[in-house]
């Protein structure tokens, strides 16, 4: 409503002005060559009105006309684009779709058309990795390298290209490259903390992890749990190196392997693999009650093997009785975990208290407990019995059922099992890839007969009709009782016992195959 009224009041002005124009006397002169124009000065300004829009109107017909040649190569250049990017379109899609083919085809028509922009190199690439054509691809993403914008794609596709070929210095180079060009970007941060940790380089690992903190591409839990791997990892290098070696420099590295494994176990209280190195070197270093408060503490949290070793390190110079007192009091920080009653089994069997040891197994010896008795179990059970009787027939009978019984917690990664924890998978690589756990069972397929055709079933059928029958035997004559028993008698071999009665002991008491008793 107030648009209408706007134009209607626009109008009533323009009528208003050429009513007072009309009425208004006066006169337009124009003399030009000699010749002199007279009019009314209305009749004038229309005239001058008109000759300047024509005016107007033939200036714009005339550009219109010059821009003629650049709309028609501008409409050329666009359809040329748009077949361009139909071919890219496709192109991806037949990269998604595994169309080798197809997406060399549409590459080149990209390529063709857009020029050597950044998605026809892209498709390119990926339409020559798809073909399998490894040469082709590394020069397509070599290409990438030379623009600001495609480097990342270029230094990305020839890390992928590297790792393919197992050229490990050229993954990381090229992973480095990018975290510089781009050092928010995740992929290029990760491989270069990953190919880090997979050579050893733990320093470098943990200057890369706090670059991936500090530009918040890494969450800070996940990042503490990085760092106590890593500086746990460096320990156990230092710690091995410096073995059996009492020089000035062994035991500096052993200090500094002492501090990053207390900081690996300050981050991380429930990594036993660090808590337990932290408790040896601790005892070594004279702290042997900080050590068991910082084992106890791990403990409570999630009792392990590596734990209760090194609480019994600690204690090496104690008697076996006072071993075993302070085994009992470690197992009470988590009495009700299966790892407490095996710790206080073990400690009992180190100091010879049998009904102890007994008793801490019993609840898994009864089959109360589902999944029990363990191998682990089997074996300390086997321990007691000939350690406490002397009977070897049962101490034979439970190593028989640790043969069969379910397997005990190991360290195992992607399917493969290690009795000691390790920061890298060896057989992927992975990072911190071992967990602590029962390992899968492993199951191999059978496979049965293969069922026979329908037309090689009536061949065979065909040959058995066609082929001789074996001659039928007479009856023999009946067989008497007595003499069946007589033809028994002469056949049967001597009867073997089935206990061989206890074996010679050549040094005393035999030392029991039992891998799981008291050792510290």
């Amino acid at each position: 409503m107030r648009r209408v009224l706007i134009i209607l009041a626009v109008l009533a002005l323009l009528s208003l002005g050429a009513i007072w124009l009309a009425q208004a006397p006066g006169e337009l002169v124009v003399h030009w060559r000699g010749y002199e124009i007279r009019t009314s000065f209305v009749v004038g300004a229309g005239l001058v009105a008109l000759i300047a829009g024509a005016g107007v109107y033939l200036w714009q017909f005339l550009h219109r006309i010059g821009r003629v040649p650049s709309s028609v190569f501008s409409l050329l250049e666009r359809r040329r684009e748009r077949k361009g990017y139909l071919a890219l379109t496709k192109g991806l899609v037949a990269v998604a779709a595994g169309d080798a083919r197809e997406a060399r085809l549409r590459s080149s028509q990209a390529m063709r058309l857009l020029g050597e922009g950044p998605l026809s190199q892209l498709l390119l690439a990926q339409a020559a990795q798809l073909d399998g054509d490894a040469e082709a691809a590394r020069a397509a993403f070599a290409a990438m390298l030379e623009a600001e914008d495609t480097k990342v794609i270029g230094h990305r596709g020839l890390f992928m290209q590297a790792q393919r070929t197992g050229e490990r210095e050229a993954a990381l180079y090229h992973a480095r490259a990018a975290l510089e060009a781009a050092p928010q970007t995740v992929w290029a941060s990760d491989a270069v903390f990953q190919l880090q940790t997979l050579e050893g380089d733990w320093d470098g690992a943990a200057a890369t992890l706090d670059k991936m903190v500090s530009s918040h591409v890494l969450d800070r839990m996940e990042a503490r749990r990085r760092r106590a791997v890593v500086l746990t990892a460096k320990a156990q290098e230092l710690v091995e190196e410096t073995r059996g070696d009492a020089s000035e420099s062994a035991k500096e590295k052993r200090v500094e392997a002492l501090s990053a494994v207390q900081e690996a176990a300050s981050l991380e209280p429930a990594f036993a693999p660090a808590v337990s190195l932290a408790a040896r070197l601790m005892a070594d270093a004279g702290k042997g009650r900080k050590a068991a408060r910082l084992v106890e503490r791990s403990w409570a949290a999630a009792p392990h093997p590596s734990l209760f070793n090194a609480y019994m390190f600690i204690h090496r110079d104690m008697s076996a009785y006072d071993r075993e007192r302070e085994a009992q009091r470690l197992a009470g920080f988590n009495a009700a975990h299966k790892e407490s009653h095996l710790a206080r089994a073990r400690a009992a069997i180190g100091a010879r208290s049998w009904e102890a040891a007994r008793e801490a197994l019993q609840p898994f010896t009864e089959g109360g407990v589902p999944g029990e008795p363990s191998q682990q179990v089997c074996e300390l059970m086997a321990e007691i019995e000939e350690g406490q009787f002397g009977n070897r027939g049962r101490a034979r009978d439970w190593l028989s059922r640790a043969l069969h019984a379910p397997r005990d917690p190991v360290w195992v990664s992607d399917g493969y099992v290690s009795e000691t924890w390790l920061p890298v998978c060896p057989r992927t690589g992975r990072f911190d890839a071992f967990d602590w756990k029962v390992p899968e069972p492993l199951i191999v397929p059978v496979a049965g007969p293969a069922a026979p055709e329908p037309r090689e079933a009536e061949e065979d059928e065909a040959r058995a009709e066609a082929a001789p029958r074996p001659a039928v035997p007479a009856p023999e004559r009946p067989v008497s009782p007595a003499e069946t028993r007589r033809e028994e008698s002469d056949t049967l071999s001597p009867i073997i016992p089935d206990d061989p009665g206890p074996l010679e002991e050549e040094d005393g008491r035999a030392e029991s195959p039992s891998a799981g008793g008291a050792k510290w």
